[in-house]
């Protein structure tokens, strides 16, 4: 995780806090049981967030990977494929040649 993700859910987790206590110091309650479970629902959340951006770049270096062997695979197929379309190339060449000398003779 880049230190910028974990700085954005300390910052978000931190809002919560604040948020939280202001909402509840208007309202004449100031129940600390409620600032900490908004503190552990937003941190949650916060942790949440990223391990799903975690697990999406890791799947997408995933698909990059197979990205890449699909394409080193299609390419031998194809020059395992130019090699037996050139000899057979030759050798129809051959017989066609083969039978135009039969004919001209």
């Amino acid at each position: 995780m880049d230190m910028k993700h974990i700085a954005l859910a300390t910052v978000m987790t931190l809002s919560s806090i604040v948020l939280t206590y202001k909402w509840l110091t208007r309202l004449g309650n100031s129940d600390p049981v409620i600032i900490i479970s908004a503190m552990l629902l937003i941190g949650s959340l916060a942790v949440m967030i990223l391990l799903l951006d975690q697990r999406l770049r890791d799947l997408e270096e995933t698909l990059d990977a197979k990205e890449r062997s699909i394409r080193i695979n299609i390419k031998g197929v194809e020059e395992h494929l130019d090699n037996k379309m050139d000899t057979f190339v030759k050798s129809t060449s051959n017989t066609i040649g083969e039978f135009s000398k039969r004919i001209y003779r």
